[in-house]
């Protein structure tokens, strides 16, 4: 029963205390109940601490540099004036995206500033069209 297993994953997770867990556990840890919310539609009972510890985890995992592929489509994308934001962390979910496309045309990808096109996306409501171009490979 899936309502089961969560309940006992649930309750297993809030058992432990935060320092037990390592990075890796946190990023499954978020991974499996944001699922389990997003698949199954069923709550979890999981502290706010510790939830907020393995989306925190997630959004710590992004990748240093983009792959040549990723620069590459970036690159295209801005020639074809497609507004985007390479590296998007989006908003409460902690899962970064290699390139979200953004609803209004402007500057965008490596040509401007990335704090700032962060800052629009999040506030424009990118337009929910992502590019995973390498994959889910950082998870």
């Amino acid at each position: 029963d899936r309502d089961a297993l969560v309940k006992a994953v649930s309750a297993r997770a809030a058992e432990m205390i935060l320092p037990s867990y390592s990075s890796e556990q946190r990023r499954q840890l978020h991974q499996f109940f944001l699922s389990v919310e997003l698949e199954a539609c069923l709550p979890t009972e999981l502290p706010i601490g510790l939830r907020d510890a393995c989306r925190q985890a997630m959004a710590d995992n992004n990748p240093t540099r983009m792959s040549k592929l990723q620069e590459d489509v970036s690159y295209e994308l801005t020639r074809m004036g497609i507004a985007h934001v390479n590296e998007l962390c989006v908003p409460g979910l902690g899962y970064y995206v290699n390139i979200a496309i953004l609803p209004e045309a402007g500057t965008s990808g490596a040509d401007a500033d990335g704090a700032a096109l962060a800052r629009r996306a999040a506030t424009a409501k990118y337009a929910g069209i992502v590019i995973e171009v390498d994959g889910p490979s950082r998870y």
